[in-house]
């Protein structure tokens, strides 16, 4: 089953604020040719990178909680989130994190601890933005300012130090409700688990190994 040919016909910007919302008429042909023709929304929104920054020395995830406006009357307005901000223009998202993190949680970065988790789209259906993804481990000597984020901005973070295993409770829980902090979260999980996983199967092999050698022996 084939299906229907969409084309756009014509975009204009329809609000050019801090947001930038466009309107688009579209036309959908089916099959059979006919023609249907509707509006669409798109939020033209910069991009934005979202690090899992992970403590080796308290074995914690740093978090942040703000205020987030947009949600309130369906959750607590004060959500629980992994370190984030947008990519300036021009700018290399894995950049931005490093400086998302130092003006957020005030920890400086050593680039060779950060792994790159890949990039998705958060909303596609009304938003243009993509989010990149980063689990970066970090340890206490890194911590060089209070953090908090930049004041013009009126971020107003609480910088929260989790423990690991509370930290997946709280996804597992429902207790973290912001999208890119649990995808974020599955990620750390596989890295922990699969070297967890890796070191029992060296361990099996190598044991394995030496029970194959002891009945060899044996049979002799």
């Amino acid at each position: 089953m084939s299906k229907n040919k969409i084309e756009i016909i014509s975009q204009n910007r329809a609000y050019d604020g801090y947001l930038k919302i466009d309107e688009a008429v579209i036309n959908e042909t089916d099959e059979a040719g006919k023609n249907i023709q509707y509006t669409r929304f798109k939020l033209t929104r910069g991009d934005a990178s979202a690090i899992l920054v992970y403590n080796k020395d308290e074995d914690s995830v740093v978090l942040v909680k703000q205020h987030r406006y947009p949600i309130t009357g369906k959750a607590d307005g004060d959500i629980l989130e992994a370190v984030a901000g947008k990519v300036d223009k021009g700018e290399n998202p894995k950049t931005a994190a490093i400086r998302e993190i130092k003006e957020e949680i005030g920890y400086d970065v050593d680039e060779n601890e950060m792994q790159y988790k890949g990039s998705y789209f958060p909303s596609p259906g009304y938003s243009s933005e993509i989010i990149h993804l980063y689990v970066v481990r970090v340890f206490n000597k890194d911590k060089t300012s209070d953090g908090g984020g930049l004041e013009g901005e009126h971020e107003n973070i609480e910088i929260v130090n989790v423990p690991t295993p509370d930290f997946f409770k709280m996804v597992a829980n429902n207790q973290i409700v912001d999208g890119k902090t649990i995808a974020l979260a599955n990620h750390f999980w596989r890295l922990r688990n699969d070297y967890n996983v890796k070191k029992g199967l060296e361990y099996f092999e190598k044991y394995h190994k030496i029970e194959q050698e002891n009945a060899a022996r044996e049979e002799k």
